[in-house]
C-alpha cells in the first residue's frame, strides 16, 4: 500500500509539472531569454555585490536590459517607418528599382522585375489585411515576453544562489558536496557561454561602426547598435541589417552596394559566425566549436528564439557533466596513486 501511495504521489507531481509547463509554454521565449540575460549580467553583479543582493541585481539587470530594449524598440520603429514609406511611395520605389535594372543592363529585366514587385506588394498587402489580428497578438506576446525576460533576469540574479542552497537540502548528505561542485561547473560554463557571446556581439557592433561610416550610410551609430543586437542571436541575424542597407546602397550606386554587400558577408557574417565566435566560445566553455555551431543552427530551426538559447545550454550542460566526471576521476586516480 505504501508503494502505491508513493507511485500515486510521483504521478501527481509529474502531472502538475506538465500542466504548469503547458501554461508557461507561450512565455518560454521570455523565460529562456531572461536566464540568458542573467548570465550575461552575472559578472557585473559579482563586482558590485557589496552594495546588497537586491540593489546589485537590479543595477545589473538595468545595465543589460536598458541598452538592449532601447536598440530593439527603436530598430522596430525605424523598420516600420521604412516599410510604411515604401508602401506609401511604391511608384517611386519601383522606379528606382527599374533604374537599377537599366544600369545593370539586363535585357527584359524591367518587365520581369515589375511583375515580381507587384506580386510581392499584393501578397504582403493581402497578408496584412487577413492576419492583422494575428499579427497584433504575436506582437503583444513578443512585448510581454521581452518584459518577462527582464523580470526573470532580475529574480535569477537575486535568488538563484538561495534556490540552489534550498535544493541542496533534499540531496543525501553524503552527495551534497558532489552536487555543489557539479552546479558550480554548470554555472561557470553558462557564464562563459553567454557572457562570451555578449562580448562577441559587442565587438561585431563596434567593428561595424567604421564600416557604415566608410560607405556613407545614414545613422551609423544606430545601425552599429542594431548589428550588436542582431549578433546576440548567432548564425542567422546579421544579414537582417546587412541586406537592407546593401539594397539601399544599390539603389544609389551599384558598385558601392555590391562592395558593401561583399565586405559585410565575408567580414561581418562568415568570419565572425563560422570562425571567431565558435572558437572563442569553445576556448571559454570547453565546448567543441562544431557542436556550438550546430547547436545554434539546429536550436534556431526547431525551437525559434528559445531554441537559439536552449540548445547551446543543453550542450553546455553535457560538457559540464563531462568535465565534472573526468575531473572527479582524475582526482580519485591521483589520490590513489599518492
Amino acid at each position: 500500500m505504501k508503494r502505491l501511495w508513493t507511485i500515486a504521489f510521483l504521478i501527481s507531481i509529474i502531472t502538475i509539472l506538465l500542466i504548469t509547463f503547458f501554461y508557461f509554454l507561450p512565455l518560454l521565449d521570455g523565460i529562456v531569454m531572461g536566464i540568458v540575460f542573467a548570465y550575461v549580467a552575472k559578472p557585473i553583479k559579482k563586482r558590485i555585490e557589496n552594495i546588497g543582493r537586491i540593489k546589485s541585481s537590479l543595477i545589473s539587470t538595468l545595465f543589460v536590459m536598458l541598452p538592449v530594449s532601447l536598440l530593439l524598440f527603436y530598430g522596430i520603429f525605424q523598420g516600420l517607418t521604412q516599410a510604411v514609406y515604401i508602401f506609401t511611395h511604391y511608384n517611386e520605389f519601383e522606379e528606382k528599382m527599374m533604374e537599377l535594372i537599366r544600369q545593370l543592363g539586363v535585357d527584359g529585366g524591367e518587365e520581369y522585375l515589375k511583375g515580381i514587385l507587384k506580386s510581392i506588394f499584393s501578397i504582403v498587402q493581402s497578408t496584412f489585411k487577413l492576419s492583422a489580428v494575428e499579427i497584433t497578438k504575436k506582437f503583444t506576446l513578443f512585448i510581454l515576453n521581452f518584459f518577462i525576460s527582464a523580470v526573470v533576469c532580475f529574480y535569477v540574479l537575486a535568488d538563484l544562489n538561495s534556490f540552489v542552497e534550498r535544493t541542496t537540502t533534499i540531496i543525501p548528505e553524503e552527495r551534497r558536496g558532489e552536487f555543489k561542485r557539479f552546479i558550480k561547473e554548470v554555472d561557470e560554463t553558462f557564464v562563459s557561454l553567454w557572457f562570451g557571446n555578449f562580448l562577441v556581439a559587442l565587438l561585431i557592433g563596434l567593428a561595424s561602426l567604421p564600416y557604415f561610416i566608410c560607405f556613407g550610410v545614414p545613422f551609423p551609430p544606430l545601425l552599429s547598435g542594431l548589428m550588436f543586437l542582431a549578433a546576440l542571436i548567432p548564425i542567422f541575424a546579421e544579414w537582417m541589417v546587412i541586406v537592407p542597407v546593401s539594397l539601399y546602397l544599390l539603389l544609389l550606386d551599384i558598385g558601392r552596394g555590391l562592395t558593401f554587400l561583399a565586405i559585410g558577408v565575408v567580414f561581418y557574417y562568415i568570419v565572425p559566425e563560422l570562425i571567431l565566435r565558435p572558437h572563442f566560445l569553445s576556448y571559454r566553455t570547453k565546448i567543441h566549436p562544431l557542436i556550438l555551431m550546430l547547436a545554434f543552427i539546429g536550436g534556431g530551426i526547431i525551437g525559434g528564439v528559445s531554441g537559439f538559447f536552449l540548445a547551446p545550454m543543453f550542450a553546455g550542460l553535457a560538457t559540464a557533466l563531462y568535465n565534472y566526471y573526468t575531473g572527479e576521476r582524475n582526482s580519485i586516480s591521483q589520490g590513489s596513486s599518492s
